[in-house]
């Protein structure tokens, strides 16, 4: 009988990086090239004839024919976030706070965010991204200063849920002290690196950006915890007929373990869980560490959560 554990992570589709290398360059500019595994992300050998590729990170092994296999029929997708530099982004956003703090205007950022919008899986379940972020001791921190407190939350939803439409995301809800938001396209393999990347420039924004601006302005700095996963979801409809409630609610373990992985993260660090780190380009898993985590926390028990640094 197969765990929990291994149930989930076989529903999980399956990633193969390749890199690319020019063939020829015709007289009419048309580039041929040719896609080969990545050697970052593998290693190879020889086995009745067929040559097998080895993921030295997940400890897979496919042959060469079956990857070849596996791209017939598969569309390509572009799912490109609008920010093309993250630190150049912050230091832009780092400049637009500081005037603001002193004009009392917002002077939007110029690449463009993704309009908000509900998850709609039309009733069926989907894989989606999910990344949950959380305000490290607002609880303590309002109530030394609730107006100052307030005042930061403002900031911070604004500047980060701006991000989060940067990559092609949205806000499932706000929590008070955080959000938590989502990623939902058709490729898997851009969701995740999406998803990852996200949770780094919320980071960089926050500490290069944001927090500056906050104690220009005799306001203290905020930390946070920041924790993502990937997997199915669907809309289930929840009422109370005696009441008239009604709401649509999402129900998802993904969404449940990046909240769980949030939850046990250290203030300022990025965590995500293996079904996403499965999916993940070898450049993040190149900065990918393993943590401990109590896994029973998410009704699998050896769950493996990782740091990206």
């Amino acid at each position: 009988m197969f765990s929990a554990l291994q149930q989930e992570l076989a529903r999980m589709p399956q990633r193969a990086d390749f890199v690319m290398e020019t063939v020829d360059v015709g007289e009419e500019g048309r580039v041929s090239v040719k896609m080969l595994p990545d050697p970052r992300r593998y290693t190879h050998m020889e086995r009745d004839g067929d040559t097998l590729y080895i993921d030295k990170y997940l400890g897979h092994a496919v042959s060469l024919n079956d990857m070849v296999a596996g791209f017939s029929g598969v569309p390509i997708y572009e799912l490109s976030p609008s920010i093309a530099s993250t630190s150049e982004y912050a230091q832009s956003r780092h400049a637009a706070l500081s005037d603001e703090m002193d004009s009392g205007e917002y002077t939007p950022p110029t690449e463009s965010a993704a309009s908000h919008r509900e998850l709609d899986m039309g009733g069926q379940e989907r894989l989606v991204g999910f990344l949950s972020v959380d305000i490290c001791g607002a609880t303590a921190l309002r109530r030394r200063d609730a107006a100052a407190f307030d005042r930061a939350y403002e900031l911070f939803t604004r500047e980060l849920g701006t991000v989060v439409g940067q990559f092609n995301g949205s806000i499932l809800k706000t929590k008070g002290d955080g959000f938590i938001a989502f990623i939902d396209h058709p490729s898997f393999t851009r969701v995740s690196d999406n998803v990852v990347d996200m949770g780094l420039t919320l980071l960089a924004v926050l500490h290069q950006s944001l927090n500056p601006a906050l104690e220009k302005c005799g306001i203290e700095p905020i930390s946070i915890r920041v924790g993502a996963d990937f997997g199915e979801a669907k809309i289930k409809t929840m009422s109370v007929p005696t009441t008239g409630f009604v709401c649509q609610e999402v129900v998802s373990d993904a969404l449940n373990r990046a909240v769980k992985i949030e939850e046990a993260c250290k203030p300022n660090e990025l965590l995500i869980g293996r079904c996403l780190y499965q999916l993940i380009h070898v450049g993040w898993l190149e900065r990918a560490t393993e943590v401990p985590f109590e896994g029973t926390l998410v009704g699998m028990p050896g769950y493996q959560t990782y740091w990206i640094k």
